[in-house]
């Protein structure tokens, strides 16, 4: 039986069309052999996902993602819808999670199905929950955000403080704090000499220094010996005596005290003389006529004194 060379053309050509729809799958990942299962998952953002990315439960390579399908809401939000194929021989509950995660820095966004226990399983064409997984990348750059916008704030702030600071140190005040180095710098140059000689006086032993430590040891030996002296007068004081005398010297200033109320008060011969008027005047005047008296005697002595060598009286 012979074929014609046209029936020959099409049978390889439709053989070379299976051949590429075979090849194409299997470098998609895609069995044509097995029945596998659909599910759906809906994100917000899929992070660089795409299409033929492989689907893993605990590691193993189940599935690959087959399309991902962008979705417009009324209000205008964009979502997208990752439609996924599994194995059907695993079977897992329905409320595990599909997560897109970066398993490695260099690798492009994978899929895994996060294995909840429990609940009912998993159906063909079921939508599971998504989640998402932020790589080593977006991890530290979410970290890195703030702590940049933290930087540039206070960049701002220092920048206007220099700003602020260079309006303050004008021209003048530039010449001015120039001029307080110069005179810093002059007296540090000052203190140092001074150290020097002080170094150089001490160093050499000058003999006006030693003087001047020498008189003051003779101070300081003096100034021990008059403590020790006062250390020792009183350690030599008795002070039981001392109360003693202190308390009798009270109790005398408080007989004193009475004696002296007393005369004010006209009690005794004292305290009458200063509170009795009439005795003061009849002693006052008993004293004046005992003046005249006596003034009397002194001018006529013989008035009163009268007296004869042979015991004759003589009469006047």
């Amino acid at each position: 039986m012979k074929f014609s060379k046209e029936l020959k053309a099409g049978v390889i050509a439709l053989l070379a069309i299976v051949g590429f729809v075979v090849l194409f799958q299997f470098m998609k990942g895609r069995s044509l052999f097995t029945t596998d299962n659909i599910f759906y998952a809906k994100y917000d953002n899929v992070e660089g996902l795409a299409q033929s990315s492989p689907v893993s439960i605990n590691g193993l390579k189940v599935g690959q993602v087959v399309k991902i399908i962008p979705q417009t809401s009324k209000t205008g939000q964009i979502t997208f819808v990752v439609k996924i194929t599994v194995d059907n021989s695993f079977e897992f509950s329905k409320n595990s999670t599909l997560e897109i995660f970066e398993p490695g820095l260099m690798s492009g966004k994978e899929m895994r199905v996060n294995l909840v226990y429990g609940g009912a399983t998993a159906k063909d064409g079921d939508t599971l929950q998504g989640a998402f997984k932020l790589g080593m990348m977006g991890s530290l750059s979410s970290q890195v955000g703030p702590v940049k916008d933290q930087l540039q704030t206070v960049l701002y702030r220092v920048d206007s403080l220099m700003s602020n600071a260079n309006k303050i140190v004008d021209d003048q005040n530039r010449a001015e704090i120039r001029a307080l180095l110069s005179n810093l710098n002059k007296t540090v140059g000052a203190l140092q000499t001074t150290a020097g000689s002080v170094n150089n006086l001490v160093g050499h032993n000058d003999p006006k220094l030693q003087k001047v430590l020498d008189d003051a040891s003779v101070t300081m030996q003096s100034g021990k010996t008059t403590l020790d002296k006062y250390g020792n007068l009183a350690e030599s004081i008795d002070t039981k005596k001392l109360n003693v005398t202190i308390a009798n010297l009270d109790a005398t200033v408080g007989q004193l005290n009475q004696v002296i109320g007393g005369i004010d008060k006209g009690q005794g011969s004292l305290g009458k003389l200063m509170k009795d008027e009439q005795l003061y005047n009849n002693l006052n005047s008993a004293s004046t006529n005992l003046n005249a008296l006596i003034e009397d005697m002194k001018a006529n002595p013989k008035r009163y004194i009268n007296f004869s060598v042979f015991g004759k009286n003589n009469k006047n």
